[in-house]
């Protein structure tokens, strides 16, 4: 039997550092048995940061544990796994996130591609606790049943990973700064993300009363996200979207709005945007260059909606940086 399960972002162990009070930083690359790693981690104030891509050299069956107990904000940015847990096996879907709380994990794992990626923010329970104490209902009720020290995941299904939080991970993963600066900055985008995981669930609870997906639907679903994404400086047409990911048009913008929360081209021109900030922050290409690239019509039309989202222009963004 194959179902979809909440995961642990799988990684491999490096030696233990045992923080004090500033930011301590990891980097490693790793070869293994099944191919090669490479590992990033940071480590503050009871929060450990990892991401790490892994390029496999086949299909293995691989074993993965971590003994301690830790509240794990997951997200598997890359690669499609089976995870065998208690004689089941269950499926792990690339862009998709969860949050966690275990008192360690023990599993076995398949790779069903060559290349993974995943990112992780786990935090202690006592840190978890006085972060999460003064959030909305979805976050008490979650820590309520933290603190009855029973494993506990924030959603029975493990949601789409929107615009929203792909721009907060990369952001970490690119951070700009360093010292206790930097340590500030990780520790403001790791409560960024944990209340837009909140967020992202409260929203799927209202959605399940009004959708209901057919077997095999959410995954077609998906590849129409990473399918605009891939083509967002020539977006496919709604027909065309349709005709790609094999669901007429009613069952595309009906499951896609229920899914992400929003219509298929505002997803595309939030996701564009996002890109665009991303970019100004962190590149040297132009205005100009940077619209081409994603599709506008003119550094005009990029100006206009990128003001109307994020209250200043490009060219203002770059002179806060």
């Amino acid at each position: 039997m194959t179902t979809t399960t909440p995961f642990v972002a799988y990684e491999h162990p490096l030696p233990a550092i045992i923080p004090g009070d500033g930011l301590h930083e990891q980097s490693a690359d790793i070869a293994l048995p099944y191919g090669h790693q490479s590992v990033k981690r940071w480590f503050f104030d009871g929060i450990k940061i990892n991401h790490t891509k892994t390029q496999f050299s086949d299909q293995f069956d691989f074993h993965k544990e971590n003994r301690g107990e830790v509240v794990s904000l997951s997200f598997n940015l890359k690669g499609n796994y089976e995870i065998l847990q208690n004689g089941q096996t269950y499926r792990v879907h690339p862009g998709q996130h969860n949050i966690v709380h275990s008192h360690g994990y023990s599993n076995t794992f398949k790779n069903m591609d060559l290349e993974g990626e995943s990112f992780s923010i786990e935090i202690m329970p006592a840190a978890f606790s006085k972060i999460a104490k003064d959030g909305n209902d979805t976050l008490k009720a979650f820590l309520d049943r933290i603190q009855t020290n029973e494993p506990a995941v924030l959603c029975p299904t493990s949601l789409v990973i929107h615009p929203g939080l792909q721009q907060a991970i990369q952001s970490i993963i690119h951070c700009p700064y360093s010292g206790s600066l930097k340590k500030l900055f990780l520790l403001s985008k790791s409560i960024e993300i944990l209340v837009l995981q909140a967020e992202a669930y409260d929203r799927y609870l209202k959605q399940k009363q009004s959708y209901k997906k057919m077997p095999g639907e959410m995954d077609r679903l998906v590849h129409a996200r990473e399918f605009m994404e891939k083509h967002m400086a020539d977006p496919p047409t709604l027909t065309e979207l349709s005709r790609e990911i094999g669901l007429n048009e009613y069952k595309l913008k009906r499951g896609f709005k229920a899914l992400y929360g929003c219509t298929v081209f505002n997803y595309l021109s939030g996701f564009r945007l996002e890109k665009a900030q991303y970019e100004l922050q962190h590149s040297e290409k132009t205005i100009a260059e940077i619209s081409t690239e994603l599709g506008y019509s003119s550094s005009q039309h990029f100006s206009n909606a990128y003001k109307k989202k994020f209250g200043v222009s490009p060219s203002q963004c770059r002179k806060l940086i």
